[in-house]
């Protein structure tokens, strides 16, 4: 019997193979001095662990969650044989990024701390555009003056024609982290996810939750799709982008076609309830705040370009120019004075106008 969702095999929840993992060019992280932000998290955790074992010359890693934070430092702690600083900082706080990377000097970073939860950035639209945009502008900026080399941003599918918060500041930080690779001396490029299996809060681990306390399994509608790929996929993406050559560019998933959320909990109540004689008990809920049926990959202004690398592709944008850095950031500064006014709905408003803006 299958207890857990780890013990899943994950093709069976995608309905595909699972990409090819061979992480090509890898010997560009070794011997590197790479920072991690959101390292505790559920795709930073995996990703540290990867890093890891490619044999860094040290690893800088920060977190504003203590609890996580600890966890990760006690799991893996003994087991580094690199030199390792755990780090309890928020990436709004630009004095403390400065003094973390003016002493630690990363080579590499990777900027995977997010607020990523749609229905909570709707009502919590300032803090979403604090992290997510002073958070993202703060670390690009404090990275470029200690020096760092190559700046990866993981972004999501939710960044095209965002109709949330969430989606919008996605798409905001993706033109500021392209017009940063301008403006820095520092080679910036961005992964666009999609969804991934394992990560904490996703559907997947709410069926999972609904399953083990015998409750009906709550959907949006049973139409609704996602694009997914696996935490392995998921990792191997974000190294796979620091080691790429060219800088200023979008690498994303080829996750296949989009997955029914409906058919997805029919297959996990069969696999986690096997002994159970009754339908999969599902109750429509209807759509939340900054949800749509279903997710867009690309904009209109892109194509997907193939790549050499086996299930990951290049975004490519007709657009004829990118937005100035300066720009962006006067944008931000905006956003950030309505958040502190507290005009909730204006702020949402011009978010998602300037997001759309820049598409």
């Amino acid at each position: 019997m299958i207890e857990s969702l780890s013990d899943i095999p994950q093709e069976q929840l995608l309905g595909r193979p699972s990409a090819p993992l061979e992480l090509l060019g890898a010997e560009q992280l070794a011997g590197r001095r790479i920072a991690v932000t959101g390292a505790a998290g559920s795709v930073g955790g995996p990703l540290v662990r990867m890093l890891a074992a490619l044999k860094p010359a040290g690893l800088l890693l920060l977190d504003n969650h203590e609890h996580t934070l600890f966890r990760l430092k006690l799991e893996l702690g003994r087991e580094m044989a690199i030199p390792t600083r755990w780090a309890l900082a928020d990436i709004r706080d630009r004095r403390k990024l400065d003094l973390l990377f003016q002493a630690e000097r990363p080579e590499i970073v990777f900027h995977l701390a997010a607020y990523k939860h749609v229905p909570l950035g709707e009502e919590n639209p300032d803090q979403t555009v604090g992290v997510n945009l002073a958070g993202t502008r703060a670390l690009l900026e404090a990275a470029a003056e200690a020096g760092t080399v190559r700046f990866i941003y993981p972004s999501s599918d939710k960044a095209v024609k965002p109709p949330s918060v969430y989606g919008g500041t996605k798409r905001i930080a993706e033109a500021l982290a392209l017009a940063a690779d301008r403006q820095f001396d520092m080679d910036v490029l961005i992964s666009r996810f999609v969804n991934i299996v394992g990560t904490r809060g996703s559907v997947i681990e709410t069926f999972h939750s609904q399953i083990a306390a015998g409750n009906p399994l709550t959907l949006t509608d049973p139409g609704m799709t996602r694009y997914w790929i696996t935490m392995a996929e998921a990792t191997r993406l974000l190294a796979q982008t620091a080691c790429h050559a060219e800088s200023g560019v979008i690498l994303m998933p080829d996750p296949g076609p989009a997955v029914n959320l409906a058919e997805m909990a029919h297959h996990l109540y069969r696999l986690l309830a096997p002994s159970s004689n009754c339908e999969c008990p599902i109750q429509y809920i209807g759509p939340r705040p900054g949800e749509r049926m279903h997710e867009i990959l690309l904009a209109d202004t892109e194509t997907a370009a193939p790549t050499r690398y086996p299930g990951i592709v290049q975004v490519v944008s007709s657009r004829g120019c990118r937005p100035d850095y300066r720009e962006v950031s006067s944008q931000i500064d905006a956003l950030l004075k309505m958040a502190e006014a507290g005009e909730t709905a204006a702020l949402r408003g011009h978010l998602l106008d300037l997001a759309h803006s820049l598409q």
